[in-house]
């Protein structure tokens, strides 16, 4: 596929007028990542039209008093998710209302984010702009309000140059897709799905594979000393610092065995000894590790804050019978992001390797097997029996093609009961996958090629992260991220973390979020011309 004379001058006029307005894109971005929108699906009786919280609720309400105020239409659904229209035109006269409901394309997006966490040069919800205005940092830039704007952005474009389409144009944002996509599952059961989605949550070209994804909740035995342990913020991100009270320890005892641990690995010395901290308390110690955080489907250069913590203690020998056995087995099971220690390693060329993340440890008491949405296993991991007190360790496990829910349980069964521990809550989404010779995917690949320019050409790829498109029929996954290791490199576009961005750091949920505006930009193209392309192809024009 290539661009014809018309698409060109398209693309041209897209850019021309993104340049013209991009102050004031960036301006809108920045009030829309000072919502600290993390959604909270906790009470059991919310407010109505807050299910996930107020802080999401303030930021729908944000996006649809902008959307108003420029003449869109809009609706909220309860809460969960809200939709801006793209205007009416005589075209949509010549069919009927059900027709408008049912042939329709809709961007979906989310306004909510995970948790900020530890470690922020600043506030995370304050964006810094750095590079001579091309660098944004803040919880959210990337991952989704960034692009999410990009695509109200779209209506904003298309109204002013009068274009008319074939199909009801919308943008869907969702209120909570980062715990458990709840957004989406709610609006496809309650209100359907659109004819033709375009997901926004993900790698260019077009991502046609997502791995399966699993959540265990597992209730491990412990002692007096990890009995009130509780590390993690969110379940996928890798969690940048763990920490958990000793009682009864001096602390120049605490720091000597830890010391003596340090000289013993044949580790990095100097950079463990940066890694763990430890403080004195009324009652004895915090030991405090600080890993490298990221997301639990990309484990590459990230450090597991509760592995290191769990194998530090283990190495010093500060505990001693369940808590050792359970400190030595999380280190193992938390320190190999690819499964092989818990014995689900598996990979090929197709999706990748299946990845592993123990992202939240808490004591048994705080654990509600009830609150987990779906539950397969519900088991209450009581606190006081005869085995006595359990903490609860959370994995979230992206597995690859080939591999099955039932294996990778009895596996990991197999290894946590030789332990005592036992599985206690269980969710899983299956695999999402649509054909790289399916047209539209095909489409869509051609739009980014054909926008950058590139001799080599990107194709289609696969992913641990999981978007709305898995409860979405007919969904497709359309950028807007642009990954070294997924397309060639294209002039103009930012692969590589700014200098502004300390090593380690500036991933989707990690420390110093970042988003590049020129990159946004280039997404924005890709929708401009995709949106028509796709508009055409629907309608059997293309």
């Amino acid at each position: 596929m290539s661009l014809s004379a018309t698409e060109r001058q398209l693309i041209a006029e897209a850019s021309h007028w993104f340049d013209a307005n991009r102050d004031r894109f960036v301006e809108e971005l920045c009030e829309l990542l000072r919502y600290p929108s993390v959604s909270d699906e906790s009470d059991p009786s919310p407010k109505p039209d807050e299910p996930y919280g107020h802080e999401v609720r303030r930021v729908l309400d944000h996006m649809l008093d902008k959307a108003r105020h420029d003449g869109f239409p809009t609706h909220d659904y309860d809460g969960h998710v809200i939709e801006v229209a793209y205007p009416q035109t005589a075209s949509d006269e010549q069919t009927t209302d059900d027709e408008q409901t049912i042939n329709d394309i809709a961007f979906i997006s989310h306004l909510d984010v995970v948790p900020a966490g530890p470690g922020w040069t600043h506030d995370p919800f304050e964006p810094r702009i750095e590079n001579d205005g091309d660098i944004i940092i803040a919880r959210g830039a990337l991952d989704d309000k960034g692009v999410a704007l990009i695509t109200y952005w779209l209506l904003r474009f298309f109204a002013e140059q009068g274009q008319r389409f074939h199909h009801r144009v919308r943008m869907l944002f969702g209120g909570s897709e980062e715990p458990a996509l709840n957004d989406i599952k709610w609006f496809v059961r309650n209100v359907g799905a659109p004819y033709q989605s375009i997901v926004t949550d993900g790698p260019f070209p077009v991502n046609h594979i997502q791995k399966g994804l699993l959540d265990i909740d597992i209730a491990i035995p412990v002692g007096e000393q990890l009995a009130d342990w509780h590390s993690g913020s969110s379940t996928n991100t890798i969690p940048a610092v763990a920490s958990v009270e000793l009682h009864g320890i001096n602390i120049d005892d605490a720091k000597r065995a830890l010391a003596t641990a340090e000289d013993d690995d044949n580790g990095d010395d100097e950079d463990a000894s940066r890694r763990i901290h430890v403080r004195e308390t009324p009652s004895g110690v915090t030991v405090e590790a600080h890993g490298i955080s990221g997301h639990a489907s990309k484990p590459d250069g990230t450090i597991n804050a509760i592995a290191l913590l769990a194998s530090r203690l283990d190495d010093a020998g500060l505990l001693s019978g369940r808590d050792a056995t359970a400190a030595a087995s999380i280190a193992r099971w938390a320190a190999d992001p690819y499964g092989a220690a818990l014995g689900i390693d598996h990979d090929n060329e197709e999706s990748g390797p299946t990845t592993v993340n123990v992202g939240i440890i808490m004591p048994g008491r705080e654990f509600d097997p009830q609150a987990v949405a779906n539950n397969e296993i519900a088991s209450t991991p009581h606190t006081d029996t005869a085995d006595g007190t359990v903490i609860v360790m959370h994995l979230d496990i992206r597995y690859a093609v080939g591999q099955t829910k039932d294996e990778i349980l009895d596996a990991i069964s197999s290894r946590v009961s030789t332990i005592g521990g036992r599985l206690v809550a269980v969710v899983n989404d299956d695999p999402y996958y649509v054909s790289a010779d399916d047209p539209r995917v095909r489409l869509l690949t051609d739009t980014y090629n054909d926008v950058t320019g590139t001799i080599e050409r990107a194709k289609p790829v696969a992913m641990g992260g999981g978007t709305h498109a898995r409860f979405v029929p007919r969904a497709l996954n359309f950028g807007p991220e642009f990954h070294a290791d997924s397309v060639p490199a294209a002039e103009g576009l930012v692969f590589e973390p700014p200098a502004c961005i300390a090593p380690g750091t500036g991933a989707a949920h990690g420390v110093d979020e970042w988003v590049s505006i020129r990159n946004l930009r280039a997404a924005f193209l890709m929708y401009v011309l995709g949106l028509v392309r796709l508009d055409q192809y629907l309608d059997g024009k293309a």
